[in-house]
């Protein structure tokens, strides 16, 4: 799913595309270089796992065709100072991957919903943001700046290429939940036997889930600020959903819509639909009153 930078709070993780939504503008940068920020965001464990979700949502051929041959490839991180709520102790940084001309959001969540009496705490970071565009050829002062293996990383992403995690029989209701609420009614969908859905894979840096309903030709985005798959939120925090018809809300390149986060194009689709389809659990229910994902048999 590709982005220009300036559209970074725009159309999807999207994902809009951001995972629970960038909201506005350009973070600034701290004042000064921080030490240990990859220590703070998890260490070559989260670069990894960022890099993962990359390979599945954003790179293709043309991105890494050149690159694979090199022994070793830099990744710059920062954290990012931006004026939050009072009270808002939550964390944002930025990671670049400059061979990939890709700069990633990331937040930990830290914060208190005094009206819920709702204490919100991520477990780790999370993506909220995806954005493509050439960095300097050099790093700025603020970024730290870290090698990492070329033929270690491609070996990993090749081993993990087809693994994948659902969400459990709790996340499954409040799917279920969330699509009775959302989800238009559709008569031609309502007049078949059965619905037929798509469940996406987790990720475990990014608060989102897709669903294609095949039935009602439809994706549908599941979203929250908060660790998507933490049952103790889910007493207190709606689940944010996004629904898009694939038939009305698709086009070529979202320029053809600007300032518009209501449409994909054919590419992003076309991701969606291979971490759904795939990737992703085929499950068919009987039609009711309105659509659901049925629970798996299994979490993964």
């Amino acid at each position: 799913m590709h982005h220009a930078r300036s559209a970074r709070v725009g159309a999807l993780i999207l994902l809009t595309l951001s995972i629970g939504g960038a909201q506005g503008g350009q973070p600034a940068a701290a004042a000064a270089p921080a030490a240990a920020v990859f220590e703070e965001l998890g260490g070559e464990k989260f670069v990894f796992e960022l890099i993962r979700h990359l390979y599945r949502w954003y790179l293709d051929e043309s991105d890494v065709g050149g690159h694979l041959e090199h022994p070793a490839f830099d990744v710059w991180a920062r954290r990012l100072d931006v004026q939050l709520d009072p009270g808002d102790e939550s964390r944002l940084a930025e990671v670049v991957i400059p061979i990939f001309n890709v700069y990633v959001t990331v937040k930990k969540a830290s914060y208190r919903v005094e009206e819920l009496d709702l204490e919100v705490r991520g477990r780790q970071f999370r993506i909220i943001n995806v954005s493509r565009d050439e960095p300097p050829a050099d790093p700025p002062a603020e970024y730290e700046v870290r090698a990492f293996n070329m033929p270690a990383v491609i070996d990993y992403l090749f081993r993990t290429r087809n693994l994948r995690e659902y969400p459990d029989e709790s996340l499954f209701e409040r799917l279920r939940q969330a699509l009775r609420a959302e989800v238009p009614q559709q008569a031609e969908a309502r007049q078949a036997p059965a619905q037929i859905v798509h469940i996406g894979p987790l990720s475990p840096v990014a608060n989102e889930l897709w669903v294609f309903w095949e039935t009602g030709r439809m994706l549908i985005r599941f979203s929250s600020d908060v660790d998507i798959d933490n049952p103790e939120v889910w007493k207190h925090e709606r689940l944010q959903v996004r629904t898009f018809d694939i038939d009305r809300q698709v086009v070529i390149s979202l320029s053809e819509v600007p300032g518009s986060n209501a449409f994909l194009t054919r590419d992003q689709v076309g991701r969606v639909l291979y971490n759904c389809v795939v990737l992703g659990q085929r499950r068919e229910t009987p039609t009711e009153q309105a659509p659901e994902v049925p629970a798996p048999a299994a979490s993964r």
